[in-house]
């Protein structure tokens, strides 16, 4: 069955919960809130395995105002509550958005250079299958003359888990600098980091 996964980014300010998405027009004109990270299946699974997201029973009852309007059905009914038991609700906490370093490759090791000469041509329409990397000890032990048959090179799958959490992480450091930069000078002690923020998953 297919799940579909949606993040709200909100920060703490003056004790209570605010949303800091941004904002967007939809096909019908309504006022509605971009989230900071969407997907399906691939999505949750990195949150989930990654993340250190909490997971919460029912749904949250401290939710920003915007959050909760754009979660709740037309009777005001919360997604995560009452006949919607089957959604489910994590909180991704902001200080693992300020510790987390996704800056590293996933892999690192020799493949076939035909491969990355391909995947560097057009790195849009081609990908390196990861399954062909050498390890350095296995290169090390190959043949001469096979051995100019492979490369070094560091990579990273454009759709797999590094890449899902590169964009997450950027996405929630854009809300927080465009929050930042929105405030008056009179309002500069609001300013906020990542350890106010929080991203509430939504899964349905």
């Amino acid at each position: 069955m297919s799940v579909y996964v949606t993040g709200y980014t909100e920060a703490r300010v003056n004790g209570k919960w605010h949303g800091i998405d941004f904002y967007q027009y939809d096909s019908r004109g309504k006022l509605s809130i971009v989230p900071c990270v969407t997907g399906q299946s691939m999505v949750l699974q990195a949150i989930e395995w990654d993340c250190d997201a909490e997971s919460v029973m029912g749904a949250p009852d401290d939710l920003s105002d915007g959050v909760r309007e754009t979660c709740s059905d037309e009777k005001g009914i919360l997604y995560g509550s009452g006949n919607y038991g089957y959604c489910r609700w994590y909180i991704v906490e902001g200080s693992w958005f300020d510790k987390v370093n996704l800056s590293m490759p996933e892999y690192c090791g020799f493949f076939p250079r035909q491969d990355v000469c391909r995947y560097l041509s057009n790195p849009d329409e081609n990908e390196i299958d990861t399954e062909d990397m050498l390890s350095i000890e296995e290169y090390q032990n190959l043949d001469a003359e096979i051995k100019k048959a492979y490369q070094y090179f560091e990579y990273t799958e454009p759709y797999g888990s590094r890449s899902i959490l590169r964009g997450f992480k950027q996405a929630v450091m854009d809300r927080v600098w465009a929050y930042n930069r929105g405030l008056s000078w009179e309002d500069r002690d609001l300013n906020i980091t990542l350890s106010d923020v929080r991203v509430l998953i939504l899964v349905e």
